[in-house]
């Protein structure tokens, strides 16, 4: 009885007024920018009569603002406010959005996509750390568990809105789609009530220690390596369908995916307050190991999805688990920092790991593109026990826990 009174306690502790409006804000901003990102090549092409690469690389921009935007946030939230600093952000992303009329040159939308990218990593970390403040420590996985759910739906509705609005209703009606939703953000910013205060033990504003903390940087190691085979799957998924006859398939993989890991993010986040991560991030890392395999061997259509499955409860479900470890290897007033640091490793693997990995696809193919991708994965598992896990072992599940450091 004891157990089951805490845990109604803990879940309704979670769904406070803060908790529910920074992760609608991040729900809302994270499906117009998937929609931008799935059609912002197809855009530069048919407007500007580019070539591939050259029309891929605006959705590429879009990433390396995000990057940049979210080493600024850490420090900006400590100095500025959470709440000023999610306004500014969904007010730029706005601003961006209603500039999208005006698209006389290519120069001008890469400045329209990196703004883009900013004003997402803007947003995207202050979510991130007014969720974690929200959030009791004691149900922390569960937390973020639930609030990276918004991030996973919108990956499965954001590209199917896109392309749809794109092909059915064209391209204007998109860009008021975005400008609607980016208000919509807007407006839900404002509801924010007495957001946390975030103390600066620094005066220097360039201090590196206000951007990212150095106690998360050993398991960053591991948050870059994870997302190589995303940002490949996202990047060559296509490719690999229509050269391997299941160009179906392909449209579905990300739907599976997105499916399993919303079903499994809630088990997983319970499971790692109880247990730990190390329960967590093994199978993670390995079942992401075994989709990739997967996917380098598959001509079949029902392989590929499976394939979905597996790494959306694999991948899925690490992004989630991994952004509470980096929570938990800080005090709390340096959450803006160790989110901010995770999310740039995070985001700088899945943009650079199409370019890394290119290469190897020119040379073997797919398969062999595949293969190494799977292979550096579970390479991945020996680093994680070697710079982290091995100094966190399983633990026995406590009835009560302090919600606070």
């Amino acid at each position: 009885m004891d157990k089951e009174r805490f845990a109604q306690s803990s879940i309704k502790s979670i769904f406070n007024r803060n908790f529910n409006v920074v992760t609608l804000v991040n729900f809302i901003v994270m499906i117009a920018y998937y929609q931008i990102f799935v059609t912002s090549a197809f855009y530069a092409q048919e407007h500007f009569d580019v070539s591939l690469s050259t029309a891929g690389s605006t959705a590429g921009i879009m990433v390396i603002g995000c990057l940049i935007g979210r080493f600024f946030t850490g420090n900006l939230l400590s100095r500025c406010g959470c709440r000023s600093v999610l306004i500014a952000g969904t007010l730029l992303y706005l601003a961006v959005a209603l500039s999208s009329f005006i698209s006389g040159s290519l120069l001008l939308l890469f400045i329209q996509r990196f703004v883009t990218g900013f004003g997402v990593g803007v947003i995207g970390t202050a979510t991130g750390t007014i969720m974690a403040y929200c959030v009791p420590y004691a149900v922390q996985g569960l937390g973020v568990s639930i609030f990276s759910l918004s991030t996973a739906l919108a990956l499965a509705l954001g590209p199917f809105l896109g392309i749809s609005i794109t092909h059915f209703l064209g391209y204007e009606i998109l860009k008021t789609d975005i400008i609607a939703l980016s208000t919509f953000a807007l407006i839900c910013s404002f509801l924010l009530k007495n957001p946390p205060e975030i103390k600066t033990a620094s005066k220097s504003f360039l201090k590196l220690s206000n951007f990212i903390d150095v106690r998360v940087l050993k398991f960053a190691v591991v948050v870059f390596l994870m997302p190589l085979s995303y940002g490949c799957i996202s990047a060559y998924i296509s490719n690999l369908a229509a050269d391997r006859g299941i160009e179906g398939a392909a449209s579905l993989f990300f739907l599976f995916a997105a499916g399993t890991t919303i079903a499994t993010r809630p088990i997983s986040g319970r499971l790692f307050d109880k247990y730990g991560e190390n329960l967590i991030i093994y199978p993670c890392i390995i079942l992401s190991a075994i989709a990739m395999l997967l996917i380098a061997y598959t001509h079949s259509s029902f392989i590929l999805l499976l394939a979905g499955v597996i790494n959306g409860i694999g991948f899925g479900n690490f992004q989630s688990a991994g952004q509470a470890i980096a929570l938990r290897l800080v005090k709390k007033y340096r959450f803006p920092q160790a989110t901010s640091t995770f999310f740039i490793a995070f985001d700088f693997g899945i943009g650079v790991g199409p370019y890394l990995f290119g290469f190897i696809a020119v040379s073997y193919g797919f398969t062999g593109m595949f293969l190494a991708l799977s292979a550096i994965t579970f390479i991945t598992a020996f680093l994680y026990y070697l710079l982290h896990g091995k100094n966190h072992p399983l633990k026995r599940p406590l009835l009560r826990r302090s919600i606070s450091r």
